[in-house]
C-alpha cells in the first residue's frame, strides 16, 4: 500500500455514533468523531483541533487542512468552532448528489445517515477483485449527478470533484485502486479501515487541486462521449437517454 506504518492506536477504537451525537455527510470528518480524533458527540469542535486531526490521521499539509477546516467553520460553524452536523445545510459546502447520502429534497439540511441503496450503488461501480479506480470514482459522480433533475452549480460541481479526488490521495493502494472493504468501511459504516494506514506522503493543497480537476476533466470526457452516444463504460448506472436529456445534448 501506498501508506507509511502509522494504524489506528488503542487508544483510538471505533464506538459507532450513538442517539444524540451530530455527524456530517463527510466520512472522513465522521470516521474521526468515531474513533475519538474529533469529540465524540460530533459538537463544539475547535478550529485548530480540527486542523491537527485531519492532520494526524489523514496526512494533510497544515496549508490544506487549513483551508478545509476555515472552510467549513466560516461556512457552518459560529465563534471559530463547529458541530459536524451543521456540516449538512444545504447549498453551504453540503450538495445534492452526494456518493451515499440522499439529497435535501427541500428540506434545511441534508441526511446524514448513509442510504443503504445509494451505498450498494457506489460499491458495485467497484471490481470486486480489484478495487475503484479514480476514473471509477468519476464515473460514480456522472451517475449521481445525472439523477438530478437540474446540474449542480459550478462551485458544488467542483466540491463534489475535490472529493472524490480526496478519497482516492487518501485510501488508494500502490495500484491506484481502493479496495471494495475499505470503500465499505470507510463510506457505509464511518470508520478508519481495517489494515489501512495513512498515506505515505503529505498531501497538499496542489496535489489535492490537480486531481480534483483530473476527476471534473474524466467526467467532461464522459459527458462528451455519452452525448455522442458512445459512452465509454456500462458501469454507469444510468439510461444514455437519461444521462442525454440531462446533459441537454441535442
Amino acid at each position: 500500500m501506498s501508506t507509511s506504518n502509522w494504524t489506528c492506536p488503542p487508544a483510538h477504537p471505533f464506538i459507532a455514533a450513538t442517539p444524540g451525537d451530530r455527524r456530517s455527510p463527510c466520512p472522513a470528518l465522521n470516521a474521526l468523531a468515531n474513533h475519538g480524533y474529533l469529540p465524540r458527540n460530533g459538537q463544539n469542535i475547535e478550529f485548530w483541533h480540527l486542523i491537527r486531526a485531519v492532520q494526524e490521521v489523514y496526512n494533510l499539509s497544515f496549508i490544506l487542512a487549513a483551508f478545509l477546516a476555515l472552510a467549513g467553520i466560516l461556512l457552518c460553524g459560529r465563534a471559530f468552532r463547529l458541530d459536524l452536523d451543521a456540516l449538512a445545510i444545504h447549498n453551504k459546502i453540503e450538495h445534492d448528489a452526494s456518493l451515499v447520502h440522499a439529497n435535501a429534497s427541500g428540506h434545511q439540511r441534508a441526511p446524514t445517515e448513509v442510504d443503504p441503496k445509494l451505498l450498494k450503488s457506489f460499491l458495485s461501480h467497484a471490481d470486486p477483485r480489484r478495487g475503484m479506480s479514480l476514473y471509477d470514482l468519476a464515473q460514480v459522480r456522472i451517475s449521481r449527478e445525472a439523477q438530478l433533475a437540474r446540474p449542480l452549480d459550478l462551485i458544488h460541481s467542483q466540491i463534489g470533484a475535490g472529493e472524490a479526488a480526496l478519497c482516492w490521495l487518501l485510501l488508494k493502494q500502490d495500484s491506484g485502486r481502493i479496495p471494495s472493504s475499505t470503500l465499505l468501511q470507510w463510506y457505509g459504516e464511518e470508520r478508519l479501515p481495517d489494515n489501512w494506514a495513512r498515506p505515505r506522503r503529505v498531501i497538499g493543497l496542489l496535489n489535492a487541486r490537480t486531481k480534483a480537476v483530473e476527476v471534473a476533466n474524466i467526467m467532461n470526457s464522459l459527458k462528451k462521449s455519452t452525448c455522442h452516444g458512445t459512452p465509454s463504460s456500462s458501469n454507469i448506472n444510468v439510461s444514455v437517454l437519461g444521462l442525454r436529456t440531462i446533459l441537454k445534448c441535442d
